[in-house]
């Protein structure tokens, strides 16, 4: 191990002052070593994969899926390519299907997929190849189809996979068109408890707990040895239920996961350390906790992250009049999933849902127009539309298209160029980034997760949906009211990298583990504003239960309560017949907080206490979920409260405008930008850019419109039509 300057500056610190060396604890000692000797290795990681990126991530980019229909000839491929290429794409995902290219054992068949990537090549398109290698050929008789999943933890797969792997990648490294290696398709797993997964699980276990003697203290099946563990998927389907094994089992799938993607990662790092790696997490709507996946720990296995957003699968809570809204939220779940790296929307309904899609229906033209400029709005790098042509048979046969069975162009694809056309116009765009949010949203897997377990018991009454519809109800209030906001993971929480948020909000997080509940406490006594409801940190991470609530926290926010009263219909609390309140009743037992709001009884229903630099702000009830449910304006408004302080500072914001427009700024190299996508009905609009600005142009049509300079400030007023797009580009001096 290298010893660099900081690593030195510790060993001395260690040799000067032993008493507090030991003081600290030889852990933190050891750890802290480990940091620095890691660091260096990781600076070097992340300049080699933004160097991978870069080709990639100098423009703004529009593409879609090509899909190899085994109709398909030469010159159909180049007459898709060259079309692509009249209407502005210049990506190009395809998928290299295991079953297209080894019909037979050891006999390696590539020669359709040359078409594609020469056919690219002519045509200035780069290709995002995405590998099957978890989705075995029809000779192995593992799967009735392709586009299945196989347990790679099966060594005997893993070997076929690797051959898949190196003859894919070693073919294809080389050439010119090649773009991104997309590790799996949307990724996830096919549970199993076969015995090599529950092998994997054993090891998993025992990097966990250390001993099997501290596994035996909590789950009720003792084990001998790690090797024994054998999992029943009907173990947890009865009333009374093994709590510990249960969470385990979940988090290990979820790791799990990452293991296949970084396995698949280091075969095609054998043969090809030149292209970015990527991929995809799906159902951005969903529990992904639940359904075994984590977007924060796959984008740590790759070089940057994507993911898909399909409304007609998607958005089935949402009427179509309100598809900006979730289409928001997944793309604020992705670029905070990504961090400070560049990102992809990786799939995007392209054409219609006829017998596939949780609805039948079509993308319009302004639907398709709007999707896109409020992605490019967003921070996103690209824009990959699923699909260019439709497949020509089974599932999904005939849908999805961008044109036709004909391959010709449909309306959809107009406003594809349309939008490929304005960002030729528009250079500096893609030197922009989208501004940093000031608010954040904790993302916390531990309640996900644990309450697939507690809210069975009430299923009709979708239980183990309330903490996500509680997230989705807070990101609705927020950006409705043009806040952005960061979603943040419960390890950056733990991790100290909450303190950039000035305020940090906390729906439904009634499971959350000791560290977490330490870093809520540093977090507000630094200076931050925490804003939470319900029955905050009521239990641990396995559901083990604290006494007060919020539990471990009653002096941070200055009251607790020592029960819980569940109401079974929603309450109000002011004469305007609100209904704020939802699922429970807290009595609150002051401990000098400040009451901001009583009930019709006279009982605190929210509560305010300084603590430390920061504050804390507390509702005795579910009142996001009540949001989320009923859309009261009255209890957004105390929602978003205190992240309106926090946003009176930013550098641009909507000053007037309605809940239906989804509002995006960035900024760039002597420029300011504020993207507006209408979904409600025609309205005027006030746009204000901190600062003083020689002009400020609609860079849409070119035309420099009218500003006025106050106050520090260059506010805009525009027309926004109904189902329109704004861009605002505001020049500095």
């Amino acid at each position: 191990m290298t010893i660099h300057g900081n690593q030195r500056r510790v060993f001395r610190t260690i040799l000067m002052f032993p008493r507090a060396a030991a003081s600290i604890g030889l852990s933190l000692v050891i750890i802290t070593l480990f940091v620095l000797a890691v660091a260096p290795n990781a600076r070097a990681q992340q300049t080699e994969s933004a160097a991978r990126l870069a080709p990639l991530t100098d423009q703004l980019r529009l593409g879609a899926e090509y899909f190899l229909n085994r109709t398909d000839t030469q010159e159909t491929v180049r007459h898709h390519f060259q079309l692509m290429h009249k209407y502005g794409l210049t990506i190009a995902r395809i998928f290299i299907i295991w079953d297209d290219i080894e019909r037979e054992r050891d006999q390696w068949d590539l020669h359709r997929y040359d078409w594609i990537y020469d056919a690219a090549q002519e045509s200035n398109i780069k290709i995002a190849a995405t590998l099957c290698a978890e989705d075995p050929p029809g000779w192995m008789k593992l799967t009735p189809f392709y586009h299945h999943r196989m347990n790679l933890n099966d060594p005997k797969l893993r070997e076929r996979s690797a051959i898949y792997i190196e003859k894919v990648v070693g073919r294809y490294r080389n050439h010119p068109a090649q773009g991104p290696w997309l590790l799996m398709n949307e990724p996830g797993l096919e549970v199993n408890y076969d015995r090599t997964t529950m092998e994997a699980f054993g090891k998993w276990l025992q990097q966990r707990y250390g001993t099997v003697d501290r596994l035996n203290l909590h789950w009720f099946q003792p084990l001998q040895n790690f090797s024994d563990v054998q999992l029943d998927p009907e173990q947890w389907t009865s009333h009374w239920d093994d709590y510990y094994s249960f969470i385990d089992w979940k988090e290990f799938n979820i790791d799990d996961l990452c293991d296949f993607l970084r396995w698949i990662k280091q075969q095609i790092w054998a043969l090809d350390t030149t292209h970015p790696t990527h991929v995809n997490p799906p159902s951005l709507m969903r529990n992904l906790a639940a359904g075994g996946s984590d977007p924060w720990k796959e984008a740590a296995t790759v070089d940057f992250l994507g993911g898909s957003i399909h409304p007609a699968w998607n958005f089935s809570e949402y009427e179509r009049s309100d598809f900006g809204l979730p289409f928001a939220y997944c793309l604020d779940m992705i670029r905070s999933a990504s961090g400070e790296r560049p990102w992809w929307l990786t799939e995007l309904q392209g054409g219609p849902t006829i017998y596939t899609g949780g609805r039948a229906m079509n993308p319009t033209k302004s639907e398709v127009t709007r999707w896109i400029w409020d992605s490019f709005g967003a921070g996103s790098r690209a824009v990959v539309f699923w699909m260019w042509n439709p497949r020509v048979m089974g599932n999904e046969g005939g849908e999805w298209g961008l044109v036709n069975m004909e391959g010709e162009p449909l309306p959809r694809l107009q406003a594809v160029k349309e939008v490929a056309d304005a960002l030729k116009r528009l250079p500096e765009l893609a030197q922009a980034k989208a501004v940093a949010p000031r608010v954040g949203i904790l993302y916390n897997p531990e309640t996900l997760l644990l309450i697939e377990m507690d809210g069975r018991a009430q299923a009709t009454a979708r239980r183990e949906q309330e903490p996500l519809w509680s997230l989705q109800g807070t990101y609705t209030a927020l950006h409705r009211a043009h806040i952005p906001v960061d979603f943040v993971h419960l390890q950056a929480l733990k991790s100290g990298a909450a303190q950039r948020y000035s305020v940090l909000y906390l729906p439904y997080s009634y499971a959350l583990d000791d560290e977490a509940v330490h870093a809520l406490r540093e977090y507000v006594r630094n200076g931050g504003t925490l804003w939470a409801d319900g029955l905050l940190a009521w239990k641990n991470e396995y559901g083990e239960v604290r006494p007060r609530i919020p539990g471990g926290l009653g002096d941070v926010f200055g009251a607790d309560a020592s029960e819980v009263d569940p109401v079974e219909k929603p309450y109000s609390v002011t004469a305007a017949n609100e209904q704020a309140g939802e699922l429970w009743r807290l009595p609150l037992e002051m401990k000098g907080a400040q009451v901001l709001i009583r009930d019709r009884d006279g009982r605190p229903f929210a509560v305010r206490h300084q603590f430390g630099k920061g504050q804390a702000i507390y509702f005795a009830t579910a009142l996001t979920l009540a949001y989320q449910r009923r859309n009261n304006e009255q209890v957004q408004k105390w929602i978003v409260q205190p992240a309106l302080a926090a946003n009176a500072g930013m550098p641009m914001k909507l000053e007037k405008g309605s809940g239906q427009i989804s509002f995006r700024t960035l900024a760039g190299p002597g420029k300011a930008f504020a993207v507006l996508s209408n979904w409600g009905q025609a309205e005027t609009v006030v746009v204000s850019f901190a600062g003083e600005y020689t002009k400020v142009v609609n860079a849409l049509s070119g035309v420099t419109v009218n500003s006025t300079d106050a106050n520090g400030e260059t506010a805009v007023t525009m027309s926004l039509p109904a189902g329109g797009v704004l861009v605002l580009e505001a020049e500095k001096p």
